[in-house]
């Protein structure tokens, strides 16, 4: 077997995992989403490093709650001066100063993004949320996180501070792939099921408001425009509503 072979059926494997172990968490972490949203709140997206990705698939996302929003802080992103952003994501304190910046209250909901629930700007953006009382749900490697020495002074990981979590059920470490001649594996997989879990999570939500007879804000694809005017009235309709309720909007 060729090693992308490997590569794909490691990936599927672990969205079945998914499948058979995080229902019932991904149908929590959905009536949460719901709840919030039939309220008029906002989904507050958040992850630094290469977690970010998740906040920026479902922020402003075609076919996607126009309710998300994506806390893309720069500094700890990785997207420009990456060694430096990894350095960021491991201070204390600083994510109190996002979460005050981007007014985040009830009737909000949070969802915080990191594979290994180790870094301390997630552990502190999690605090402080609820100390808001804004409920959290955390998306995380729950079985790697377990495994690692906890780096936050409060000797707790990403998921102590969650009121739901689901786990992307990724490897350990994140490689599946063995080579010859190199000590670790290669091919990382908590992209691809993180991004799974978290749409999962914001699909399941949109059915549990539709079933009740609540029609949430849904992006039509913006491409389609060109075809049907009318659908770029909707999007532009909805950036609108949202525009002073998320500063990076």
């Amino acid at each position: 077997m060729e090693a992308w072979e490997k590569y794909l059926n490691a990936n599927l494997e672990q969205l079945e995992e998914i499948r058979r172990t995080q229902q019932n968490y991904i149908m929590k972490a959905a009536q949460l989403v719901a709840d919030a949203t039939r309220k008029d709140g906002i989904i507050r997206v958040f992850g630094t490093g290469h977690s970010h990705t998740m906040a920026d698939d479902v922020f402003v996302r075609a076919v996607t709650l126009a309710n998300v929003q994506g806390i893309l802080e720069a500094t700890a992103t990785g997207d420009s001066e990456i060694s430096k952003a990894g350095a960021v994501e491991k201070l204390e304190g600083y994510a109190h100063i996002i979460v005050d910046y981007h007014k985040i209250t009830p009737p909000d909901v949070a969802i915080v993004v990191s594979n290994s629930g180790n870094n301390a700007m997630s552990i502190d953006f999690a605090i402080a949320c609820r100390e808001r009382n804004v409920p959290v749900i955390v998306l995380t490697n729950a079985a790697y996180s377990k495994t690692l020495k906890p780096r936050h002074s409060s000797g707790k990981h990403l998921m102590d501070y969650a009121d739901v979590v689901v786990s992307n059920c990724s490897s350990m470490g994140d490689g599946t792939v063995e080579m010859k001649g190199l000590p670790m594996k290669v091919g990382p997989t908590s992209t691809l099921t993180s991004i799974f879990a978290i749409n999962a999570i914001l699909v399941q939500a949109v059915e549990l408001m539709t079933q009740e007879g609540f029609i949430p804000d849904v992006y039509y694809h913006g491409s389609r425009r060109i075809n049907e005017p009318e659908i770029g009235v909707h999007n532009s309709s909805l950036v609108e509503k949202y525009y002073y309720r998320m500063k990076n909007l």
